[in-house]
């Protein structure tokens, strides 16, 4: 195992102070690579380094490989697709914040096309409790507006004023 350099100032704060610093910050994390070639962490620094510092094909590598290993965490997506726009390829970079970055609205559309299934589903096949003017479409948020009762919510409350209140309050 390759021993680290304890008496260098590796963070990324401190890089950027001076030149050495920041020499001795891109070979501790070219170190932790070599040592652990799968360190995720150091790949994204190392690549968000190199952008900082405009190499910018090699910050794109390291953040490949970055996202290669673990493609889950948003700002590793975020950092490469920067990194694509500082090197002019903007289509590509759309591309990666379109499939990589939006992952929650996929949920969210997901999730509405289910709440429409079920409001569809809903019109039809609503409780003996419910009453008919919630599928109504001249109902509001007020109340119905038409200010009159119609067929439908009478022969609603009729059946209701039928069923056994013992049916209704069971626990």
């Amino acid at each position: 195992m390759i021993r680290r350099d304890e008496s260098s100032d590796s963070t990324p704060a401190m890089a950027s102070t001076a030149k050495t610093s920041s020499v001795i910050y891109e070979a501790d994390l070219r170190r932790r690579i070599a040592t652990f070639p799968k360190d995720v962490l150091a790949w994204f620094a190392l690549g968000k380094y190199l952008r900082s510092v405009g190499r910018l094909v090699e910050a794109e590598e390291a953040l490949r490989k970055a996202v290669t290993i673990n493609p889950g965490p948003p700002p590793f997506w975020e950092e490469l697709a920067l990194t694509l726009v500082d090197l002019g390829r903007l289509d590509e970079a759309y591309t990666i914040c379109d499939q990589n970055l939006r992952r929650n609205t996929d949920s969210i559309q997901k999730r509405v096309a289910e709440l429409r299934k079920l409001e569809r589903s809903a019109d039809s096949q609503y409780p003996q409790e419910t009453s008919p003017c919630v599928a109504c479409p001249e109902y509001t948020y007020y109340g119905c507006s038409r200010s009159t009762d119609c067929d439908a919510i009478v022969r609603w409350r009729s059946a209701m004023a039928n069923v056994m209140p013992t049916s209704r309050n069971r626990s």
